[in-house]
């Protein structure tokens, strides 16, 4: 577990393709025979197949492949985390991809813009998606198609500290449900308490408190079915979103614009801040030195709303040059299938199935991410404009928040960057 959270800072990173020059000594990627065996290749981390205890389960993986599929012989790749990512892509670039691959949600809108992937439907029988969670299945499908199957998730909870919330005259028992609540609970305790009542994280080009946005179910893209993507930022739903923020700037720590992920949840650890929205935290050792928190879904817009989450994953994905695309199908969903995706990776999975078999599934410190999962998903459709699009909301919420501007001409801007940023 304790590359949990290793997914949440790749969503920063570009997803453009980049050509970068072959590794010398390298193989060939594609599935090919030799006296009668075909063999495919799979990609991925080092750190998952390479390294115990993840290792274990892509050996037996691929001694239960190869024992059904006599004639396929499955080779394991991995590079660690750092190379990883530039190594998928040089081997697209070069012609000579692996015939599987582990993919990071920001790689993906290139790797299928550019037609490099297989479409998976005609491999797999029909409502076989259904058990994957819709908003981690919808970073994977490109123009309709599904291109790659979820192998992991993880999302944002709230986490509150309950002796903050007793000094405040609230209930520990009763987290806020609505972003009403969260502003008046924040509040109380920045006014009655002497500390920070929410830990706000602006440092970084994320789409800040991005969760708040996503329980609206609104997008802040739209795409049509011919692929066309347009500006949907200049709406009541986003504007709504800003003023929240607003309202809870007098809660935030006063550094909060040079604040990141990580120091937020240092400022909660210390007892400096109330709320905030985090991952699992099993990297700390808040869990183990009795510390008074709280966990609960993120807060709906409205009572009568929905509650979700920021999501992120990985998914395997096939190679559309692969001379063997129904076998090496079988090998992606083999490892996506519950007796293997829970034992392969530190994240969770992205199934209900998976998620189920996962050795953290009945931990009391993570019941409430069991049902958080469920509902994750992003605040935008699989575009090849999300860093930029990003980049561009989070220097808008900058705008309001530490500029003073007015949130009407603030997203009127906003809308004028994003329709260029579409439109390139």
């Amino acid at each position: 577990m304790k590359n949990t959270l290793r997914f949440i800072g790749a969503f920063c990173l570009v997803f453009c393709l980049i050509a970068l020059p072959v590794f010398a000594g390298g193989k060939s990627q594609s599935a090919s025979g030799s006296g009668g065996t075909t063999t495919l290749t799979f990609y991925s981390l080092a750190e998952w197949v390479a390294s115990e205890p993840y290792k274990a389960a892509y050996d037996a993986a691929k001694a239960e492949f190869e024992r059904t599929h006599p004639g396929f012989r499955i080779e394991l790749q991995s590079d660690p985390w750092n190379d990883w990512q530039a190594k998928c892509k040089t081997m697209f670039a070069a012609g000579n991809p692996a015939d599987i691959m582990l993919v990071n949600n920001p790689d993906f809108p290139g790797f299928a813009n550019s037609g490099y992937l297989l479409e998976l439907e005609n491999y797999v029988d029909s409502g076989y998606f259904k058990d994957f969670f819709p908003g981690v299945l919808e970073m994977y499908t490109w123009r309709g198609k599904y291109l790659g199957f979820p192998n992991s998730t993880g999302v944002k909870i709230l986490w509150y500290n309950k002796d903050l919330f007793r000094q405040a005259g609230l209930d520990p028992e009763k987290p806020p449900t609505t972003w009403a609540e969260l502003v008046s609970y924040a509040t109380a305790i920045t006014q009655k308490t002497g500390k920070y009542g929410f830990g706000m994280d602006l440092a970084l080009q994320y789409f800040p408190t991005e969760s708040l946005y996503d329980t609206t179910g609104d997008y802040v893209l739209k795409v049509d079915s011919s692929g066309k993507v347009t500006s949907n930022v200049n709406t009541p739903t986003f504007k709504a979103y800003l003023q929240c923020l607003l309202d809870l700037k007098p809660s935030f720590q006063p550094d909060f614009a040079v604040t990141e992920y990580h120091d937020a949840s240092r400022l909660f650890r210390e007892g400096q801040v109330g709320i905030i929205f985090h991952g699992t935290l099993l990297e700390t050792d808040i869990y183990t030195r009795n510390f008074p928190y709280g966990q609960a879904l993120i807060p709906k817009q409205t009572a009568s709303g929905q509650t979700a989450s920021y999501a992120g994953g990985f998914c395997l994905a096939v190679s559309k040059q692969t001379k063997a695309p129904k076998e090496a199908v079988e090998f992606a969903q083999l490892l996506c299938s519950p007796k293997y995706n829970a034992a392969s990776i530190s994240d969770p999975p992205a199934s209900n199935a998976a998620l189920a078999a996962w050795e953290y599934a009945k931990d009391p410190r993570l019941a409430v991410f069991m049902e958080q999962m469920k509902t994750g998903r992003r605040a935008q459709p699989t575009t090849m404009y999300y860093n930029e699009v990003e980049a561009a909301i989070r220097d808008t919420v900058v705008d309001v928040l530490v500029n003073g501007r007015g949130i009407d001409a603030a997203v009127a801007d906003l809308d004028r960057k994003v329709i260029q940023i579409v439109s390139n």
